[in-house]
């Protein structure tokens, strides 16, 4: 049963691996598209992302349920029988690819976050320099930003 939800999770945690390769491949296409201001594709790309997040976090929830199962089951054992050698370096190698990915994806973010932030301060010292008001004028960049933490 231990051996079964380690490489269940292992195997979550390889798609979470590929699902942040997909997300760091939008967020790279995203910060080329704000900076042509295409806002089609920004629209599209946003929800590709906000699509392929809502996947990662469901996953999440079932690695982190899987692993309290895991604990659980563990803590409950009078003698802890060691996990099969196969299952461990599975696991290993998969926490350590999803690690990699979350790090290099985390880059793309920072990039593309400090593009769509100076942006907007742009777009604000514009609006301002032709008289409107920055709080008249949201663009959809923005209402998704503020949107995000709804």
């Amino acid at each position: 049963m231990q051996d079964e939800l380690i490489k269940k999770v292992a195997a979550l945690m390889a798609e979470q691996t590929s699902a942040y390769s997909r997300l760091e491949s939008a967020t790279a296409q995203l910060s080329t598209v704000m900076m042509r201001g295409e806002s089609s594709s920004i629209e599209s790309l946003s929800k590709a992302g906000e699509k392929e997040l809502l996947a990662m976090r469901s996953r999440l929830l079932e690695i982190t349920s899987d692993l309290t199962r895991f604990a659980e089951i563990r803590a409950k054992e009078p003698e802890r029988s060691p996990l099969d050698p196969d299952a461990r370096e599975h696991f290993e190698s998969s926490a350590k690819a999803l690690v990699e990915a979350s790090k290099s994806f985390q880059r793309t973010a920072g990039r593309a976050s400090s593009l769509a932030l100076g942006g907007i301060s742009f777009a604000n010292a514009c609006i301002q320099m032709c008289g409107l008001p920055p709080t008249t004028y949201r663009a959809p960049v923005i209402r998704y930003a503020e949107g995000a933490g709804r």
